[in-house]
């Protein structure tokens, strides 16, 4: 059998298997349990505007003419997504001798280095939040920064500095949240769909805090105050934020996350090929083009404990 041939028939079998692998591995990637809205780009470099609401209502006398208040523009934030890639050989000898396990191997490889990438790069918006050298929100800030600017001058608290996890720090946390506010000062709505977010090394801590039986730092407390009336609170480990971060911890609600913080794809992992047989080896491409970005501050809380 002459080699194009050879390539030809096998080319099926070879993404079937990247179909297997990239499929299962999609339906486990951690960045969907982190808040983040799926967005698809259309252009490069395409920017997110955001807009204020209007102020409090104002008090109106009888006959006297409605209040007017404008709508303005607010902090804009641009998606420049970036392109990964990776790539496997397969060879002649690979087809002709049936060194399918090693084909396997190799296209799967492909599919996990660019899943990988994916949760790595979301996990960083996350603990690489409490500097600019990642990302910038809107305002030139970063996301846990002590104060926001906010479009009237104003600042507004956001940070939880390096406050360990614990039952009292989460509760102070979600009250700093419940008083955020847009930028014409409306307080906005209370969190209800609250999730923690902790490195690998904290998820027995997640645990005490959220699941005991009353609270862990005080036997004289008897209910988990999280779990009352419309109010909702789990967690989930982040697994791509480093050992050296492994204290921090993060409260988000999942509400306000799904219009502030969003996964910008230019394409989903995708598998090619060059159509070129040179010496022997067809190489098959994998690559993925996206960028995890913040519009918004307010979804989040963030302490960078070091206990």
């Amino acid at each position: 059998m002459d080699l194009q041939r050879l390539f030809d028939l096998a080319d099926p079998r070879v993404r079937k298997i990247w179909n297997q692998t990239n499929t299962q591995l999609s339906k486990t990637l951690d960045y969907k349990n982190l808040g983040f809205a799926d967005r698809n780009l259309e252009t490069l470099n395409d920017k997110i505007e955001q807009f204020t609401g209007h102020g409090l209502a104002m008090l109106t006398g009888e006959k006297e003419p409605y209040a007017r208040q404008e709508i303005n523009q607010g902090y804009s934030v641009t998606a420049a997504p970036d392109k990964w890639t990776d790539t496997t050989d397969i060879t002649e000898e690979m087809l002709r001798f049936n060194r399918w396990p090693e084909i396997n191997n190799g296209v799967s490889a492909v599919a996990n280095a660019l899943n990988a990438r994916i949760d790595t790069q979301a996990a960083k918006i996350f603990y690489l939040g409490f500097g600019t050298t990642f990302q910038t929100g809107g305002d030139s800030s970063a996301l846990f920064t002590t104060t926001h600017t906010m479009m009237d001058g104003s600042t507004q608290r956001k940070s939880g500095g390096t406050i360990p996890l614990s039952y009292d720090n989460l509760k102070t946390a979600r009250q700093a949240m419940n008083r955020f506010t847009d930028d014409k000062g409306i307080q906005l709505l209370k969190c209800r769909n609250l999730r923690l977010i902790v490195a690998e090394e904290n998820m027995e801590r997640a645990q005490e805090v959220l699941r005991s039986i009353g609270n862990p730092d005080s036997a004289n407390r008897v209910n988990n105050v999280f779990k009352d009336g419309d109010v909702t609170i789990d967690y989930r480990v982040a697994s791509w934020i480093p050992t050296g971060y492994s204290k921090y911890w993060f409260l988000i609600d999942m509400e306000r996350a799904s219009n502030m913080l969003f996964f910008n794809w230019g394409w989903r992992p995708k598998f090619d090929d060059d159509k070129v047989i040179n010496n022997g080896t067809k190489v098959y491409t994998g690559s993925t083009h996206f960028q995890p970005l913040f519009a918004g501050w307010q979804w989040a809380y963030g302490s960078a404990a070091t206990t």
